[in-house]
């Protein structure tokens, strides 16, 4: 068993990059994240996300892990069904679907798709929320290193399933 607790927390995935770097470790980004695969790798599939995050991996882990499954939009029933069966299999019992939301800066309307504009006042000042541990925060609210690591992720589209 290995004691790996997930840390997904802002701040300590940034200090403790940091403080690797620091120590002489090789570090090859300023934040660490809670995956476990690259964020911004477009080969992994969906599946795979699942797989990785499943039994085979964490029953050797005494923290637990969360698959944070980057989306760009939402799913149909029939896909979000398929990929709980996925889960089940693969024995993923801690998920979640981040799907960016659109809050226009101007008008303050929030729409739960990725756009480039409000669909209300046509704003292109617009920013990102995104699901964090129960809540919903801004991206601009991140720290520079992890709005750099947010900006790496891949969402994966719904025609990869």
């Amino acid at each position: 068993m290995f004691n790996c607790e997930m840390i997904p927390a802002e701040n300590v995935g940034v200090k403790h990059a940091k403080w690797d770097k620091r120590d002489g470790y090789q570090v090859n980004r300023d934040c660490y994240n809670s995956y476990f695969y690259l964020v911004e790798d477009e080969s992994t599939n969906i599946i795979d996300k699942f797989r990785l995050h499943g039994r085979k991996y964490i029953e050797h882990l005494t923290g637990g892990s969360a698959l944070h499954m980057n989306l760009n939009e939402h799913l149909s029933k029939e896909q979000y069904a398929h990929l709980i069966k996925v889960a089940t299999r693969e024995g993923c019992n801690y998920f979640t679907f981040n799907i960016p939301n659109t809050i226009c800066n101007d008008c303050g309307h929030i729409d739960k798709r990725n756009l480039k504009a409000c669909p209300q006042c046509g704003s292109e000042h617009t920013d990102y929320l995104t699901r964090i541990i129960g809540y919903m925060k801004r991206v601009s609210n991140f720290s520079q290193a992890r709005q750099k690591e947010a900006a790496q992720r891949y969402y994966a589209a719904a025609g990869q399933l």
